[in-house]
């Protein structure tokens, strides 16, 4: 997947772990948007639900690392 890498996020006023989370969050719709396209091949085959829910799987982990990221932030900038 590609990587969120702007100009407006390299001079973003934000911390660069709010940064990060961001990127985060994006790739893992990223993911998600590529595994339910999969879906809309029809038929759709025992391997194209394979890899969708290989790529969903994914997405999910990164959403979940993108969350942890962004609430360890979170806590570090509230203190």
């Amino acid at each position: 997947m590609n990587t969120v890498n702007s100009k407006k996020t390299q001079n973003s006023p934000w911390p660069e772990s709010i940064n990060l989370s961001n990127q985060l969050f994006v790739e893992a719709d990223q993911l998600s948007e590529a595994a339910y396209a999969l879906l809309s091949n029809q038929p759709v085959s025992t391997q194209t639900l394979h890899e969708f829910s290989e790529l969903k799987r994914r997405a999910d982990n990164k959403y979940i690392e993108a969350r942890q990221n962004w609430l360890d932030t979170k806590d570090k900038t509230n203190r």
